[in-house]
């Protein structure tokens, strides 16, 4: 059973005070009174969740217990009472922050029904702060798992910068957890009340991220039947991250970097110059610097951005916190997914510590959600492991369970090079990569083996043009 609302009456005049009290009784409020403001401040720490106030009562009046009460106890709702004659007064309460305010004679059901509203407004701001702080545990530093070296300088830089009203460039491979790094730096920096709103330029068809970042008018291209209001715009007093950077081009990033100097933007086909108040985080997967070199990424939009730089490590390099992330993922499929707790092998774990997850934590994560769905016992076995993690894939990502016996060593590091490249789907770099050899070396190696297929002598070192 709840316990009543608590109302306290504020009231010099003993048969009003009375009166007011049984009305709001017989509703089945708590009541309290107190014939002057000094006697209200006595019940200050008693958990008041309105304040029925007149607002002349001697020395101290109903505006002075209000601006006492509202510092020391700002959720309380407070209602102020006056006559005809003292509207102006009871406008200037709602501005120093009582919820409304009634005139004398007060009507007992217009009083019962004011009191309802306010504490539902109480209610409101309980569950909207409620809400906040569970915004703040889902998208502050608890959603990124770590105990590595790497990760606690992550999480380092991120507590540094989230208070700076700084630019922040985070950097990392596809999906090392950039956006996740963007809502903790918003949730724990002062704008952390304002809006957190993400674009994903990659996502964007190319002709369409300028309207998606800035706006348009009506009329201002094929399509544009209304004005659209930009993602700029959207986060206004908060947080806008751009994901992906790097694929602007450089038209666009010359307009970005004016809006970043300026925080002023112009919508598509529009002429009006519009503020804004946001905190930029940009983030990309691709080498920037290696962009200004080719002249594909501008210098002054670099330096803009790279304010301060949050660079993610691979999973590859951070080995030591796939045990944490394991056990944190298969309990939150788990709970999500709705599927039935369980464990895996220690076998399947030293697998995945082996493996180099090229694609890094999203990687990981789905593939145990993958496994959780497929897997009938309770255990992860090596039988529940998917392709990428069995014993002929793991030869290239570590230690193999068995190895071959009836092939030759080159023949053994040619079924390697094949897998790493069947896995990176073709892309050299990240094939080198995951066989720990430099990208020249695999170059030198296929062009020995095409070589040895043609019946030809294998070129030499100096022949083997670096593969970018």
């Amino acid at each position: 059973m709840s316990m009543p609302r608590r109302v306290l009456v504020v009231e010099d005049e003993e048969s009003e005070r009375r009166s007011v009290s049984h009305i709001l009784k017989t509703q089945g409020f708590a009541v309290f009174s107190a014939e002057s403001a000094d006697k209200a401040i006595g019940y200050i720490d008693e958990n008041i969740d309105v304040v029925l106030s007149d607002l002349h009562m001697g020395d101290v009046s109903g505006l002075d217990l209000l601006q006492l009460w509202k510092k020391r106890k700002p959720e309380t709702q407070f209602i102020v009472l006056t006559g005809h004659s003292s509207v102006d007064t009871a406008v200037e309460a709602i501005k120093g922050g009582a919820y409304d305010y009634l005139t004398k004679p007060i009507h007992a059901d217009e009083l019962v029904l004011l009191i309802k509203r306010a504490l539902e407004s109480v209610q409101k701001d309980k569950e909207i702060d409620d809400l906040r702080r569970r915004l703040d545990q889902k998208f502050g530093l608890e959603r990124i798992i770590g105990e590595s070296r790497p990760m606690k300088d992550v999480f380092a830089k991120i507590q540094r910068a989230a208070m700076v009203d700084s630019t922040v460039l985070v950097l990392g491979e596809s999906g090392t957890g950039k956006e996740l790094v963007a809502q903790a730096l918003h949730h724990n920096s002062p704008r952390k009340k304002g809006p957190f709103v993400a674009v994903n330029c990659a996502a964007v068809p190319a002709t369409l991220v300028e309207s998606e970042l800035f706006g348009h008018v009506r009329g201002a291209f094929t399509g544009a039947t209304d004005r659209r209001m930009g993602r700029f715009q959207q986060a206004d007093g908060g947080t806008l991250f751009i994901d992906e950077i790097g694929d602007f081009e450089l038209g666009l990033q010359a307009k970005l970097l004016r809006v970043l100097e300026t925080l002023t933007l112009t919508p598509v086909g529009g002429h009006e110059d519009i503020k804004v108040d946001v905190r930029v985080i940009a983030a990309t997967s691709r080498d920037l610097r290696k962009m200004l070199e080719q002249g594909t990424f501008r210098e002054d939009l670099f330096y803009r951005l790279n304010v301060v730089t949050i660079l993610l490590p691979p999973l590859r390099n951070r080995a030591d916190d796939i045990p944490i992330l394991v056990d944190h993922f298969l309990r939150e499929i788990s709970q999500t997914k709705h599927t039935p707790p369980r464990r895996i092998a220690s076998d399947v774990m030293r697998r995945f510590e082996a493996y180099r997850w090229p694609g890094n934590v999203r990687e990981l994560r789905n593939m145990l959600e993958r496994m959780m769905v497929l897997a009938d016992g309770d255990v992860l076995t090596e039988k529940d492991l998917p392709e990428e993690l069995l014993p002929a894939a793991s030869f290239v990502g570590g230690a193999p369970r068995s190895m071959p016996t009836d092939m030759t060593m080159d023949e053994l590091e040619r079924l390697a090079i094949d897998k790493a490249l069947e896995q990176c789907g073709g892309n050299r770099t990240h094939a080198a990569e995951k066989l720990g050899i430099s990208v020249r070396t695999l170059q030198r190696k296929l062009l020995h083996y095409k070589a040895l297929a043609r019946g030809e002598q294998a070129p030499g070192e100096d022949e083997v043009a670096t593969d970018t």
